[in-house]
């Protein structure tokens, strides 16, 4: 967490972040494997708050987020971590990471878990990110289809099974943010695309650069976009004349905004 940013600890930000974590709903609902609000408030229930550990990963955000995961797992009396970041290769090929493997310990199985946190825009029926070439219907697809489905392909039957298990049950945990144009007469096609929304998913608004001057948005680091600060709790005010990538930021009345340039998205990048 960046001090420039926020009044907050990193103690303080690194708790708020682990009870986001526990307390989000997915994105996403009605899909196969998808962690619904009935197995996050179980696992939420006898979930115990991780010490606190400063963070020395990698600085990308999934990383993070990832490791957050791992700390509640790793605190957690149901489950045990079998192992993590799992690399699979097939003819000379990398497939891709598992996330984790976790036995149960209350039915003994061995369970598949992906997770990922994600942000994105209704913008022209579909849900980009503030990296456009991104949707949340293209990542839905590529953890259905590909992150859970590593645990099928010979490659895990015939090298990791026999040390491992093979898993029993497969869960994909997709949180984060949906944020819809601050324009509330905007059409029905600014509200994204017709992959099944989670009614309870936390959400924001956003607007272009020049649609801002006006908020007086105080500016969230992107290590804060999890757990959100309160606006009091935040120092820098958004200068939306600077702005060059997606932003998120928070305006007085606590809620969460992303500002993207007036050339999004056909220019796309964040950090």
């Amino acid at each position: 967490m960046s001090c420039t940013y926020s009044k907050l600890t990193s103690k303080e930000q690194f708790r708020n972040d682990i009870n986001a974590v526990l307390t989000c709903p997915s994105l996403t609902c009605g899909q196969p494997f998808v962690a619904d609000e009935a197995w996050l408030s179980n696992f939420r229930a006898k979930a115990t708050m991780p010490d606190h550990t400063d963070y020395q990963g990698n600085r990308r955000l999934g990383f993070y987020y990832q490791w957050l995961w791992q700390q509640l797992i790793a605190a957690h009396p149901d489950y045990l971590l079998v192992a993590e970041e799992i690399q699979l290769k097939w003819n000379k090929q990398t497939l891709g990471a598992i996330d984790f493997l976790i036995k149960n310990t209350i039915t003994g199985q061995l369970e598949h878990w992906e997770v990922a946190i994600k942000f994105y825009l209704a913008f022209q029926n579909s849900w980009p990110g503030p990296n456009a070439s991104d949707n949340l219907d293209k990542k839905t697809a590529r953890m259905l289809e590909h992150q859970l489905a590593l645990c099928d392909h010979p490659a895990f039957r015939h090298q990791l099974a026999p040390q491992f298990g093979q898993p029993a049950i497969k869960r994909l945990i997709m949180q984060g943010r949906l944020f819809y144009p601050h324009d509330k007469l905007s059409s029905g096609s600014d509200l994204g695309s017709g992959i099944a929304i989670n009614p309870d998913a936390l959400n924001g608004k956003w607007c272009y650069q020049s649609q801002a001057p006006d908020l007086q948005l105080r500016q969230l680091s992107k290590t804060q976009w999890i757990s959100p600060p309160c606006y009091q709790d935040l120092k820098m005010y958004l200068d939306t004349c600077e702005l060059s990538i997606p932003t998120q930021a928070v305006s007085p009345d606590d809620q969460v905004w992303f500002v993207v340039p007036d050339h999004w998205p056909t220019h796309n990048r964040d950090r």
